[in-house]
């Protein structure tokens, strides 16, 4: 994921929406993300913890311009690899651990407020129940997010 691509899509109003278990492991790097990224007036973040289900009114409150979801997935690349992945991918089943409810989550913000939606994923190297977060993965949060706050200017 470079930058300026980042940048382009951080632009307006955007929800952060971050996902995932921080009892599984790697699959906490939504939420250890989002404990990391500082809003703004413009962007705003929100620990989905593992039912962004029960955050769509919230999100549509905010009307945001895009969604940007950020979730542990497995794409087939190296542990702790940030990658931009599309709806096919998430939607075609086994790249995210909630990859069913995520189209759905997408669709219904979509429908609800006309954000573009986009996936970030970090490529996971444990997932276990129990299991801590790896060091590279934790790092890829943390890098992530000094990028998001670099951009927004937090």
């Amino acid at each position: 994921m470079d930058r300026a691509s980042l940048a382009r899509i951080l632009s307006g109003r955007v929800v952060i929406a971050c996902i995932g278990n921080s009892m599984r492991g790697d699959d906490g790097v939504g939420p250890y993300v989002a404990s990391l990224i500082k809003e703004t007036d413009r962007i705003k973040v929100i620990d989905c913890g593992e039912t962004p289900e029960n955050f769509l009114g919230t999100i549509a409150r905010h009307q945001p311009d895009k969604l940007v979801i950020i979730d542990a997935a497995h794409f087939g690349g190296r542990a702790g690899e940030i990658r931009l992945v599309g709806r096919e991918e998430i939607a075609g089943g086994g790249a995210s651990t909630h990859d069913a409810i995520l189209t759905i989550f997408a669709d219904y913000v979509e429908a609800q407020t006309g954000a573009e939606t986009f996936f970030l994923a970090v490529q996971p190297a444990e997932t276990e129940i129990g299991k801590t977060m790896s060091d590279v993965v934790a790092a890829a949060g943390q890098y992530l997010a000094d990028v998001i706050n670099e951009i927004i200017g937090a």
